[in-house]
């Protein structure tokens, strides 16, 4: 019981800190993270982790973004461009872009200098970049 305890107050922080800027955008990465950190930090399974994630939600539902896609036509889920990944990364983050929880960015010799902007999420859909969301300098 007092590892429970300890676990909802986990969660809370957790969101808390993660949720800072937008408390309604809870994506895939998020919600991984915060269960990786529960697996990290209280020694349980990943399947108890997601287990104690889904329960905190039953209470206070998760959400996702949405936006409008010019090419699509549509209001769409965005999810995040990750730019710069290293080889150890890549293969894990290849098959969350597979399954459509993020897109790998293929950074040219010229993509990053002073002035551009990269942009942060793209179309779930067709996986246009949606720079309207957010960029980075």
């Amino acid at each position: 019981m007092r590892k429970e305890v300890g676990i909802t107050r986990t969660l809370i922080e957790l969101h808390r800190y993660y949720l800072q800027d937008n408390e309604f955008d809870e994506g895939d990465l998020i919600y991984y993270r915060i269960n990786y950190r529960l697996v990290a930090l209280f020694g349980i399974t990943k399947e108890e982790a997601q287990s104690f994630h889904e329960t905190y939600h039953r209470d206070i539902p998760r959400t996702i973004s949405k936006g409008y896609c010019h090419i699509c036509d549509a209001i769409v889920k965005f999810i995040p461009i990750i730019y710069g990944a290293s080889e150890r990364e890549r293969k894990s983050l290849e098959m969350a872009q597979n399954e459509g929880k993020l897109i790998i960015a293929n950074l040219g010799y010229n993509a990053i200098k002073e002035g551009v902007k990269l942009p942060l999420y793209g179309c779930k859909i067709c996986k246009a970049a949606l720079p309207r969301y957010g960029t980075m300098p």
